[in-house]
């Protein structure tokens, strides 16, 4: 099967091998000349795409013995923007040509001219796009999302790094690989038709819009693309897997705001909606500065470290077992072992079991759902000392098992875990439950990358995000345009007054405590469902209203004061609708 290349041919398909198109008579084969200065022979054998500037084709290379699929681009300018186009076209081959080092974008392979035409060849790439995936399987969950930041995360910061705005991320343009067993690099970023190399510095300047509107950031839209724009693009690109809505639906253009967590199938975290909430920043310098600050809030560098190098696995043999011995010794301080002193005729203590804790028990199961697919059967946890963990990995006899390899991974989970009484953590591995270790290794807490740690979870804190936006301008510009805001503000100041004023809970000062409780609920609850505002307000005014024809003042102790200010603090949570 042959597609001719010919914009004007009436059937463009072809069978058998043929060098010429039986209808219009036009080649069917492409040439170009490697960097070997070797003949490289393309032939079109379907057509996968076509747009204002031009077709894509999944060819096949002729000149290659296995024949292996390829895509080629047609470039077919038209009009007054015909300039430009070629100009991007030309671009994306240098593009790819740069960056197509990198696994997870497409390789370029050739760039060349015939008959009036100019063609793009790069690396084709077998699987399906995210949007096809939201079309075929649903919405998105959260691990799915997660997913996808760590896996595209690292693509944008390599490109970022080389000066390179993609301009165009959305779902159509990243494509997860068939047949792939790699648990990390099954994404790809594709269609670089739109990036741009940053020169000259860092200031942007008012250039072409380009990309696609619903997922395109607010000062690419002006022409001015900086490297977060990038970052919004994903976070819109995210928020659309996870609902299934357009971006455009997702934002209230009335209040300026995303809304898009009223459209959410399934719950969320707070730390990913957080991520996400700072990802779609209108302003650039409320975003995340870079890919990498964003992976490290995600995957934060690990508090547990090894305290020496572990066991020295062969690759071929994977380990080599401990001598068995059937008496089983009382627990022990842990030791810290060198290479050549893992395997010897000496025993390693075995541990007592201790009264397991809902936190222990919630951190054996994540280990354990993280390290069955490396072949561990079982995780047991147990706190033997004060500030200690004694781990043990029960593997599967018919897999040889790395041991050293999973050390950063439960570095990580015990990290995200926080567990600041634990100084030390013991490690041992085990085949089928057996006596003696066959491996043992320790992590200890590394108190620098646990302060930095702590340094970034209180930066990327939700509460302080939301303190630094009260020093913006726009911040406040953007709040008296909300008629919400100036209902909030009576409210308040009503309740302020009823409590200070004619019914005094313990003292006057309560009553900002009681307003405050108010508005924290009132906003907790317009989170999570609709809240009939028209309907509160008109209440708060009508008993603001009945205590100021009341000639009272009433001084309330007791729990009987306790249960008047819960009543107001929890007045909002009787004005909401629940989502059907």
């Amino acid at each position: 099967m042959s597609y001719c290349f010919n914009l004007n041919c009436s059937h463009p398909q072809n069978s058998g091998d043929s060098k010429f198109c039986q209808n219009c008579g036009s080649k069917l084969l492409l040439s170009s000349v490697s960097d070997d200065a070797e003949s490289v022979i393309y032939r079109g054998i379907q057509l996968i795409g076509q747009g204002g500037f031009g077709r894509t084709f999944l060819a096949v290379e002729e000149s290659q013995p296995l024949k292996p699929y390829c895509v080629i681009k047609q470039f077919l300018p038209q009009g007054r923007s015909a300039v430009k186009a070629t100009e991007l076209f030309q671009q994306e081959a240098q593009q790819l040509q740069n960056l197509g080092q990198h696994s997870q974008i497409p390789k370029g392979l050739a760039y060349f001219a015939q008959e009036g035409y100019q063609y793009l060849v790069q690396e084709f790439i077998e699987g399906k796009n995210l949007a096809q995936e939201l079309q075929e399987k649903g919405v998105f969950n959260e691990d799915k999302i997660l997913f996808i930041l760590k896996d595209l995360l690292p693509v944008l910061q390599f490109i970022h790094e080389r000066k390179v705005i993609h301009r165009d991320i959305k779902p159509e343009n990243i494509i997860r690989r068939f047949n792939t067993k790699k648990p990390i690099g099954n994404l790809v970023l594709v269609d670089f038709g739109a990036a741009k190399l940053v020169t000259g510095g860092m200031l942007p300047k008012t250039g072409t819009i380009i990309g696609s509107a619903a997922f395109t950031a607010p000062e690419q839209l002006m022409g001015k693309a900086v490297f977060s724009s990038d970052l919004y693009s994903l976070g819109v690109t995210c928020i659309h897997l996870l609902t299934s809505i357009p971006p455009f639906d997702l934002f209230d253009s009335t209040e300026g705001t995303w809304v898009w967590r009223d459209y959410l199938k399934a719950p969320i975290s707070d730390q990913l909606g957080h991520i996400l909430d700072k990802m779609l920043q209108n302003g650039t310098r409320h975003r995340y500065h870079s890919a990498a600050a964003i992976l490290q809030q995600i995957n934060p560098k690990p508090d547990y470290v090894q305290v020496m190098p572990g066991l020295t696995l062969n690759p071929e043999i994977g380990f080599q077992a401990l001598p068995e011995q059937k008496e089983i010794i009382p627990p022990a301080p842990p030791v810290s072992i060198a290479c050549e002193s893992t395997v010897n005729s000496q025993p390693i203590a075995e541990v007592s079991p201790a009264k397991p804790l809902d936190k222990i028990n919630q951190i054996q199961d994540i280990l354990q759902t993280r390290l069955e697919k490396y072949g561990i059967l079982q995780v047991q946890v147990n706190q033997t000392q004060r500030q200690q963990l004694t781990i043990v990995l029960n593997r599967d006899e018919n897999r040889q098992i790395k041991y050293k390899e999973l050390l950063p991974i439960i570095g990580y989970e015990l990290t995200n875990f926080q567990i600041n009484n634990i100084e030390k953590v013991k490690l041992l591995g085990r085949l089928n439950n057996r006596g003696v270790p066959e491996w043992q290794s320790s992590l200890k807490i590394d108190r620098k990358t646990q302060l930095k740690n702590k340094i970034i979870r209180f930066q990327n804190n939700s509460f302080i995000f939301h303190l630094e936006q009260l020093k913006s301008p726009q911040f406040w510009i953007h709040q008296i345009q909300r008629r919400e805001f100036w209902l909030d503000g009576l409210m308040i100041a009503m309740i302020v007054f009823i409590f200070t004023d004619k019914i005094i809970i313990f003292k006057p000062i309560i009553a900002l405590l009681i307003a405050a409780g108010f508005w924290g609920v009132k906003h907790q609850v317009n989170r999570r469902n609709t809240l009939n505002i028209n309907q509160l307000f008109a209440t708060i005014t009508t008993l603001f209203l009945m205590f100021g024809w009341l000639h009272l003042r009433i001084w309330v102790e007791g729990s009987f004061g306790i249960i008047l200010a819960g009543l107001f603090i929890s007045m909002p949570i009787f004005f909401s609708r629940h989502p059907s």
